[in-house]
């Protein structure tokens, strides 16, 4: 297969799997990498894919797995430094762990000052990693307003946490 006949039966699905990668990663640049990932697979087994890879659902299914892969990669990562803990720190690193738990506390003061509802939310989503059909059957509430809900006390969060450290800095 070349990049013409890769384009050709890949590309009308970009649409539709961006929108997947930017549901899943909540970040622009985060789904375009998992997309740029993904036609990166694509293309080195591109003369060994099975019928069925031309398909939407079977590339749906494949930049879910990748997005899951990363996430069980940086899982490991922070697995790894907090193993790593043990050995001597040098000033700077132990500045930036300083800094990460002054800034955690931060972030959990912030999120019990929001509205009962959106603290119950985002704790179960973002600290518990609890999915959003988990989150629907606790709540009662549809998943959609749930993914609302995340997205707005995200955005909210990322501002107030933005104007903490900004006097921080000043």
């Amino acid at each position: 297969m070349d990049a013409r006949e890769f384009k050709q039966r890949f590309m009308p699905h970009h649409r539709v799997l961006y929108r997947v990668a930017y549901h899943l990663t909540s970040n622009a640049q985060d789904a375009e990498d998992l997309l740029q990932d993904m036609y990166l697979k694509l293309w080195q087994k591109r003369n060994d894919l099975p019928d069925e890879a031309m398909k939407e659902a079977y590339l749906v299914t494949m930049i879910r797995h990748l997005f899951v892969d990363r996430r069980r990669l940086k899982h490991l990562d922070v697995s790894a430094e907090l193993k790593n803990e043990e050995e001597p720190l040098d000033e700077w690193s132990l500045d930036r762990q300083i800094d990460v738990k002054d800034e955690a506390k931060q972030m959990e003061g912030l999120i019990h000052q929001l509205p009962e509802k959106e603290a119950r939310i985002i704790q179960m989503h973002l600290v518990d990693d609890r999915s959003y059909e988990e989150i629907e059957q606790d709540t009662g509430l549809s998943q959609g307003n749930i993914r609302i809900i995340v997205m707005r006390t995200k955005k909210k969060l990322k501002q107030q946490f933005h104007n903490i450290t900004k006097t921080w800095t000043n």
